[in-house]
């Protein structure tokens, strides 16, 4: 019972002391100005956004955007994100200033283990290694000659797919239910594959800039 009271406190005081150090981090720098933003509330505002969906961050997100303008600032983990809903400024960031904002922001302690450190090329920072990473994939996975090579195994799979079909349709005694596209782990990933090309969140591929002080 004591080690895990003590463990308690431990785990208290270090939030406290890195929400503490994050706040005074953030003040030491009044010359960075940040777009306008609900007030940032360490630990709770933090605890706030975990129940919230995607479907209720929206929603924020179109009340702040008509009350503060196209930019807005939230602080929905240890650091503020930026969300634009202008497309013009996002343009203008993304495309126009894009080395400025070709970054990507660091990853949490499950995000490096499922990054691989962030050593992939959607979460890479940009650099060397993140134009390698961009040359392997278009040089070489996604070469024509190299694609062509994994023709003959998606003809392989596809026709037994087909063929399973046929074979399933034949028996007339097979019917497809809600619960049954759960079971269906081809059709999930194309789901998934076009929601990765077509990402329709705000969190998919998040952006960052390094600050240079004068």
């Amino acid at each position: 019972m004591d080690f895990w009271f003590v463990a308690l406190i431990s785990i208290s005081i270090a939030v406290l002391l890195k929400a503490l150090i994050n706040l005074l981090s953030h003040n030491k720098n009044p010359n960075h100005k940040l777009p306008p933003g609900p007030r940032r509330i360490p630990i709770i505002g933090g605890l706030f956004w975990l129940r919230k969906t995607s479907t209720d961050v929206e929603s924020i997100l179109r009340s702040l955007h008509a009350k503060l303008g196209p930019i807005v600032t939230l602080g929905i983990r240890s650091r503020p994100a930026i969300f634009i809903a202008d497309r013009y400024l996002a343009h203008q960031a993304l495309v126009h200033d894009g080395a400025v904002f070709a970054d990507r922001p660091p990853a949490l302690t499950t995000g490096k283990i499922l990054s691989r450190n962030q050593c992939n090329i959607s979460s890479a920072f940009y650099g060397p290694n993140w134009r390698l990473l961009r040359r392997n994939l278009s040089a070489e996975i996604l070469n024509p000659s190299r694609v062509r090579t994994y023709s003959h195994a998606r003809k392989w799979v596809l026709q037994i797919l087909m063929d399973r079909l046929v074979s399933d349709s034949k028996t007339g005694d097979v019917v497809v239910k809600e619960d049954d596209l759960q079971k269906m782990s081809y059709l999930k990933a194309v789901v998934l594959e076009g929601l990765r090309r077509h990402p329709p969140g705000h969190f998919v591929l998040p952006h960052a800039a390094h600050v240079i002080d004068q």
